[in-house]
């Protein structure tokens, strides 16, 4: 340690010292430096009916889509006021045909780029979006009635996570992932590359606005696809203001803004998009119904298809769960975004011994929650926005009535709500029905509605048979104290997804694959799963020497001289290849050798 000191002290030896040290850090950093090309900043004018407090729009006495003899057009409207904000041309099939011949011309450019220049594009567009959220948030709730909480928690907070796993892990998911060729083909390099499916649709639900169409892209752009996204009629207002968005990003940083095409319309647009031999993956998020014409339209050129349907997910509460953390995140699975969300939670199942103060405690929540307009009447005073369709309440009233007349109790709510400040608001109570049982029907029908529904359970059987009497298997939750039984549980639960002592967090864990079984559907978005699904997994193999390649012996060449002789030839060579003992594989070989003579 002297000699050191001594060294550094010597005024002779500090410049070598210094130079060194530069030298070393410039050798690191070219050696193993990544350059990062930015984000670049850039603005973009939020519509004037997003602003709190805007109120030039004229109430509809009848809030609805549809225009009287034009259907060419969709009326768009506030859902938590009924202000209309004006009417959107739906698009036409030879639109729709043209957007595509853009889009594909654009991605025979793109897929060209590197993993870096896409993630450039997913870096202009988060840092956009984290400078602004507010706007975002604003022009999702105008469009779809949610509070801004729930805006930052469904649309800002869940698209982040999104670009930031897919700027830090996408290219782990997409770059060549080399297989072993095994023994017979050990001369070989054998890979899968993962190569982009050309145009990609996504036909995207109305309950996330900005998510649900943002999201597609981001998983389509980094994954070398072009995308044509078909937003829900029912939110065809907000549409301009996320294609604008998305392609101000590709076009700053570079890039060809027709990859990406937006469209909105009725079903006939959704069908012309779903049977177009132009698209090469269709990812359909809505109903079981419309998911079945959506496979069935597909079918027609084998197009491959990702399908999310909804969920009646449950959460089974045992007894010994922890009741301060469980019923707080059990209110936000159910009053979140007013519970239209995919894995909302539709079933609560709580053990015998902790039902009734649960119920107790439930009641007195849910008759706090408050309705409202968070742009008109400020986030104050509003815990619980509007419902984007009003058509579905006829049908709430139907099962809510069916569960009561099979004996469940109806505590609190049960009907639309017509809210003093905005009587045309398309708004429904808050509702707890307790005591229901398998055979009432709201247990096997997505509500898609604020409705806390409360079984009871005795076991961890009978709470498994209870939830597996409903077809649907897109999420689930097990509260419980006990570790091991709350594994236990959620692992014998038929669903995609499952959280222990959580609700819904899978899906800001941006790695993990997000899909159900049985009638919520097939495949996966989100995670690797969800890039290679955009991809053609190309199997590919090529030689790893170039003087060893595969030769084909006299013995079986064409014509061949000798069935027989070559038929035991090709037996041998499974069996030096494949035999479980050295032993045998040596035999073979000999007899390999004798029969090559």
């Amino acid at each position: 340690m002297c000699c050191v000191s001594d060294l550094l002290q010597c005024e002779a030896l500090l410049p070598v010292v210094v130079a060194v040290a530069v030298g070393g850090a410039a050798m690191y950093f070219v050696l193993f430096h990544k350059t990062s090309l930015p984000a670049i900043p850039f603005e973009l004018k939020p519509p004037v009916e997003s602003l709190p407090g805007w109120k030039s729009g004229k109430i509809l006495d009848q809030p609805s889509i549809f225009v009287e003899d034009r259907p060419d057009l969709i009326q768009c409207f506030d859902p938590a006021t009924g202000r209309s904000l004006g009417q959107v041309p739906a698009t036409t099939v030879d639109q729709l045909n043209d957007k595509l011949k853009r889009a594909r011309n654009a991605q025979k450019t793109w897929a060209l780029t590197t993993f870096e220049q896409r993630r450039q594009v997913l870096r202009t567009l988060n840092e956009f979006v984290l400078g602004h959220q507010r706007e975002i948030c604003q022009v999702a709730c105008r469009d779809s009635g949610k509070t801004l909480i729930d805006a930052t928690l469904g649309e800002v907070l869940t698209t982040n996570a999104k670009l930031q796993w897919t700027i830090k892990n996408g290219e782990d998911a997409l770059k060549d992932d080399s297989r072993d060729p095994g023994f017979m083909m050990m001369y070989k390099r054998a890979k899968v590359i993962y190569q982009p499916r050309g145009v990609v649709a996504a036909l995207v639900s109305w309950n996330y606005p900005f998510h649900n169409t943002v999201g597609p892209v981001i998983s389509a752009l980094f994954s070398g696809n072009a995308i044509v996204v078909k937003a829900s009629e029912h939110v065809a207002w907000s549409m301009t203001y996320w294609e604008q968005m998305v392609k101000r990003a590709l076009n700053i940083c570079g890039h060809d803004p027709e990859l990406v095409q937006f469209v909105t319309g009725f079903a006939d647009i959704g069908n012309a998009l779903t049977s177009s031999p132009l698209v090469d993956h269709i990812t359909f998020i809505g109903s079981p119904e419309v998911g079945k014409l959506v496979m069935k339209s597909a079918s027609a050129n084998l197009t491959p298809v990702t399908l999310e349907l909804g969920g009646k997910d449950c959460a089974i509460v045992f007894a010994d769960a922890d009741m301060s953390q469980c019923i707080p995140v059990l209110m936000r699975g159910v009053i979140q975004n007013a519970s239209q969300n995919c894995i909302g939670i539709e079933r609560i199942l709580v053990q015998e011994g902790a039902y009734d103060k649960f119920v107790a405690e439930m009641e007195r929540r849910i008759k706090t929650v408050r309705l409202g307009a968070v742009l008109d009447d400020g986030d104050a005073g509003v815990d619980c926005g509007a419902m984007v369709l009003s058509n579905c309440f006829g049908r709430l009233e139907s099962l809510i009535a069916d569960a009561v007349a099979k004996g469940a109790r109806c505590l609190v709510g049960g009907h639309p709500y017509v809210h003093p400040r905005h009587p045309r608001g398309q708004y429904f109570e808050p509702t707890l029905l307790v005591d229901v049982t398998p055979e009432m029907d709201i247990t096997r029908n997505e509500t898609f509605g604020p409705i806390m529904v409360i079984m009871k359970f005795k076991d961890e059987q009978d709470a498994l048979d209870r939830v597996h009497s409903s077809p649907y298997g897109l999420g689930s939750s097990v509260f419980s104290g006990d570790r091991a039984r709350g594994r236990r549980v959620a692992l014998k639960l038929r669903t995609g997804m499952a959280n222990v002592n959580d609700f819904g967090v899978n899906y800001i864990c941006q790695a993990l694959p997000f899909g159900g079984v049985g009638i919520s559907g097939f495949g996966r978005f989100a995670g690797p799963e969800g890039l290679r699904a955009l991809c053609v997994e190309k199997a590919f193999t090529e030689d790893r020497f170039p003087f060893v390649k595969t030769p084909i012996p006299p013995i079986v060449d064409y014509p061949i001289q000798d069935a027989e002789k070559g038929y035991q030839f090709t037996q041998q060579i499974v069996a030096f290849a494949y035999s479980d003992s050295w032993w045998a594989s040596i035999k073979a070989g000999l007899r390999l050798g004798k029969l090559s003579m």
